[in-house]
């Protein structure tokens, strides 16, 4: 990386840089790069090994559905829950007013 490169970089990041520091930093980005290049084309030949291996059915999804059945009698829980509830009304649930 050239030195030019690590002073704009350096600017984008409002960081105050001596010139021994940027030349330090020009030098240690090199081998960086080169590492993050290395994880892309580790990362592009994984996706490429993994596409190659689906096969087209595990790519059919379906809904499964199941009827709507009522599992219980209407008001079969209500006393259990007003009895819960700290303060009720008539036979309702009473919270506080939000508006």
């Amino acid at each position: 990386m050239q030195l030019e490169d690590v002073k704009k970089l350096a600017d984008l990041a409002r960081i105050d840089m001596s010139d021994e520091e940027m030349t330090k930093i020009a030098k240690d980005f090199d081998p960086i790069l080169a590492y993050v290049g290395q994880v892309q084309e580790a990362l592009k030949l994984s996706e490429k090994i993994s596409l190659e291996n689906k096969k087209p059915e595990n790519y059919f999804l379906h809904n499964v559905m199941r009827e709507d059945v009522v599992a219980n009698s209407r008001g079969e829980y209500t006393e259990k829950i007003i009895a819960e509830m700290p303060d009720t009304q008539d036979g309702f649930l009473k919270v506080k007013q939000i508006l």
